[in-house]
């Protein structure tokens, strides 16, 4: 279902003057992200001509693996507005594979890490229980505040990559500004082209305060030449397997907990995640990163950044990651365009990148707030988020640790995903998948209602599938007293599989649902039969199924089934 709250919802067809606005924009915001790549060849000691072969090449790889994403069809990419980008999470692993081996080893381990994602991609539904949606929400929040983080040094001309000395604070003012103002006083045809209207006047401001100095516009020199294609031969470095395997996990709860909120973000009536686009979305982005290795460039992933910037925009249009992914490859294929993207400010994308960054931190926690949290959950969130933004604020903590475990710790996100998967597996030890309870006619619904509350705490159930458990036992509560044995109890008992929540009540005497026949009318005066139909309608309309069965000692057996 579309999220009518969009100005321009999934499968909408923009204008030209909405569609290429928004795929500008999403590749200005992405355009940070080839410092990776040119970092990664001057390690490996690139001369200027393979250096531009090789950003042509790393170009040509997003708007390929970019246009994997937005397929979503036979199985392969989530059909979402998910542009692609170099990531910092293979970035650790890259540097050492370039010295080592140049760009053959990062052909190679890239092809290697790609193989591994798509291998994970296949068994994401199976994961699910060591990849619960506070897991995925908390990659999502780590992402947003990292990104925030990287755009504040990025603006205040401290952010790691290439030192282009042509940084201009005033120009990020411009920029931060201009996309600011627009969002929350511009009207509803200017929102959209926010962020680009920044980055373009910001861009103008730089280069007025360039050419009054009478500096060189461009980072690196122009080479007017198509790319070409092998620039090295693939060579592996058995080493760093681990680190480029846990890289591909990295990767992997990235691109779901992305997924996850493309799905939050284009429909109003989310309630749990589609594992069928999670999937899809998995293995298109393995298969962009094994398209990156085939040409030789580092690593790709989708790029949460870009998900906050449509939710920003209102633009989650299908067709513009398809313009993005067009525009990159005719950018590819065009000389010198790599370097003209190079030459914005670090700054002005570093104001882009925050705007983008708040609207991500917030998804992320309304994806963590979806689940009732009890103390083991709401530890294995808190304790890996602050293990996470460690890694930045306290770096000498780590800086300690021989080569191999920080090839495997190679980012905050990766750390805190460590952090909270290893927690999952230890809290999950002696954590009951099944609760039971006594309960007496003369209790009331309260303790029906507490015990729901608590067992979807201690399971981490979406707090909308327990309210809904909860308002189905307060109609039991008020019907089953008429119906049961005089002086008997009833059991309850309840059970959880990440998939689904049962809850079963047993009980002697009369049957729920077969007393309550046909709907009553409003003159009725058996209070039994009135109470049991209406409690029968409401457990209809409060549960996914609902199921009597007589048991063999002669007890009558109601279960409710809900989806998770």
């Amino acid at each position: 279902m579309e999220d009518r709250t969009t100005a321009w919802p999934l499968h909408s067809a923009p204008p030209p003057g909405v569609l290429w606005p928004a795929a500008l924009q999403h590749i200005g915001l992405g355009s940070v992200t080839l410092v990776f790549p040119l970092l990664i060849a001057d390690t490996a000691g690139a001369d200027a001509a393979t250096l531009s072969s090789y950003l042509s090449l790393a170009m040509l790889a997003l708007g390929l693996a970019t246009l994997l994403q937005a397929w979503g069809r036979h199985g392969i990419g989530s059909g979402f507005l998910l542009p692609a980008v170099f990531t910092a999470i293979y970035l650790p692993p890259t540097l050492v594979a370039a010295q080592l081996g140049g760009l053959g080893a990062v052909a190679a381990m890239t092809l290697v890490a790609g193989l591994t994602q798509v291998a994970l991609s296949f068994a994401v539904k199976r994961l699910r229980p060591w990849l619960p949606t506070e897991l995925v929400g908390l990659v999502v929040l780590m992402i947003g505040v990292t990104l925030g983080l990287l755009a504040l040094r990025l603006m205040l001309g401290y952010g790691p990559g290439l030192d282009r000395g042509t940084d201009d604070l005033p120009a990020t003012a411009v920029a931060l500004a201009v996309i600011i103002g627009i969002t929350i006083w511009g009207g509803p045809r200017l929102r959209p082209v926010a962020v680009l209207a920044g980055l373009v006047l910001g861009f103008a401001a730089h280069v007025v305060a360039v050419l009054a100095a009478g500096a060189p516009l461009l980072p690196v020199p122009v080479v007017w030449q198509l790319p070409s294609w092998p620039l090295a031969t693939p060579s592996l470095e058995w080493t760093l397997l681990p680190g480029f395997a846990m890289g591909a996990l990295a990767c992997l709860v990235r691109v779901c907990g992305d997924v996850v909120a493309c799905q939050r973000a284009t429909d109003p009536e989310w309630r749990r995640p589609d594992f069928g686009p999670m999937k899809a979305g998995a293995l298109a982005d393995g298969l962009g990163t094994c398209v990156a290795g085939v040409l030789g460039v580092p690593g790709i992933n989708s790029y949460t950044a870009s998900v906050g910037l449509s939710i920003a925009t209102g633009v989650t249009a299908r067709r513009v990651a398809l313009a993005v992914g067009g525009l990159w490859i005719v950018l590819a294929l065009v000389p010198g365009s790599a370097e003209v993207v190079l030459a914005v400010p670090r700054g002005v994308l570093g104001a882009a990148l925050f705007f983008a960054a708040a609207f991500i931190a917030v998804t992320g926690m309304g994806i963590v707030t979806q689940r009732l949290m009890d103390a083991r959950r709401t530890l294995v969130v808190g304790a890996a988020l602050v293990i996470g933004l460690s890694y930045d604020a306290a770096p000498q903590i780590f800086s300690g640790m021989p080569a191999a475990a920080r090839l495997l710790v190679s980012s905050s996100l990766v750390l805190a995903m460590v952090a909270a998967l290893l927690l999952v597996a230890a809290f999950r030890i002696g954590a009951s998948r099944q609760r039971q309870l006594v309960w007496q006619p003369e209790e009331g619904e309260a303790p029906l209602r507490d015990f729901a509350h608590q067992s979807g705490a201690v399971w981490g159930a979406r707090a909308e599938v327990v309210s809904r458990v909860e308002d189905a036992l307060e109609e039991v509560a008020h019907a089953l007293p008429a119906l049961m044995a005089p002086g008997s109890a009833a059991e309850l008992s309840a059970r959880f599989d990440e998939f689904n929540l049962d809850a079963t009540l047993r009980w002697s005497g009369m049957p729920l649902l077969a007393a309550a026949g046909p709907p009553p009318s409003l003159d009725m005066e058996d209070d039994a039969a009135l109470a049991a139909s209406l409690a029968t309608l409401m457990l209809r309309r409060a549960a996914d199924r609902v199921t009597e069965a007589v048991l063999a000692d002669g007890r009558h057996e109601v279960r409710l089934h809900y989806d998770h």
